[in-house]
């Protein structure tokens, strides 16, 4: 994720995963364990039904994950109960750097943007920001991603 602030607007740039069929043991395997936000949807011909967006941001995006979809731990055994499985795909972007409130602010921009199913439609953004935009860029498979940090952490 990449934030930049002009005047009284935040520009946000998420990097989503490829799309992935959903397997209980290789999302665990695909999954990193870094926070971030997960995507879940059914994809119809070219018809995306974007069902879900969930953040893990304490637990990181395997454990998250794993915890979400565990019928017999999970909060949301509603939701889980009404997956089809064999239709479900799943995405996350990595939301690594910044606070709890950029977060919500991004879940705030994803829910009202593409109306998932299972998301509350009246989720508040952290009123820190007049606006706030969104870029998405979607990763390949084929991709590399390399992040080089010096020892001053810059």
């Amino acid at each position: 994720m990449k934030k930049t602030i002009i005047g009284k607007d935040v520009y946000y740039t998420l990097a989503w995963s490829p799309t992935y069929r959903y397997d209980k043991y290789e999302a665990l395997r695909v999954m990193p364990e870094l926070s971030g936000i997960i995507s879940l949807m059914y994809i119809n011909q070219s018809k995306i039904d974007d069902l879900i967006f969930y953040s893990c941001h304490r637990d990181g995006c395997r454990v998250g994950f794993k915890r979400f979809m565990d019928p017999d731990s999970t909060r949301y055994a509603e939701i889980i109960r009404e997956l089809d499985l064999s239709r479900l795909y799943y995405k996350y972007t990595l939301v690594d750097e910044g606070s709890m409130q950029d977060v919500q602010d991004i879940l705030y921009w994803l829910i009202r943007t593409y109306r998932p199913r299972f998301n509350e439609s009246d989720f508040r953004d952290s009123q820190r920001f007049y606006d706030i935009y969104v870029n998405e860029v979607y990763r390949d498979k084929n991709d590399v991603v390399e992040r080089i940090v010096g020892h001053r952490g810059y």
